[in-house]
């Protein structure tokens, strides 16, 4: 059985995400855009990502995590964010087969970007 999950890089990353798994960087925010290939993918798309989630939720390092959607009665737009201890914890979730077998289960067509953040400090707006 084959995967319906693609996982690309953002357009115009210069560091792929495979690259970024071996960065360490704590805390490690992960922000994961799912695009569907039609809001009508939703039900299966959040059944599937239930089974991501918790998954997750029950790994070392896994600080905290929420899902949105984009707005509109058609948005077929979903991103992940969540916030890791470190990538090494993030790296060991995202590697264990367990979790591997979440991604044949995902609606045929969906296309993940994902990306590892570090927080930025900026003076005045924001603390890193």
């Amino acid at each position: 059985m084959t995967s319906h999950l693609s996982l690309l890089d953002i357009p115009g990353t210069s560091t792929p995400f495979l690259r970024q798994l071996e960065t360490e960087t704590s805390p490690a925010i992960f922000i994961n855009t799912f695009v569907l290939k039609s809001h009508k993918d939703e039900e299966p798309f959040l059944a599937n990502w239930a089974l991501d989630g918790n998954f997750m939720k029950a790994q070392y390092g896994m600080l905290s995590g929420q899902l949105h959607r984009s707005v509109g009665p058609e948005g077929n737009i979903f991103v992940n964010i969540a916030v890791w201890e470190s990538t090494d914890a993030f790296r060991k979730a995202f590697a264990d087969p367990e979790f591997k077998k979440h991604a044949l289960g995902y609606p045929e067509g969906v296309i993940a970007y994902p990306i590892i953040l570090s927080k930025v400090a900026v003076g005045g707006v924001c603390v890193a």
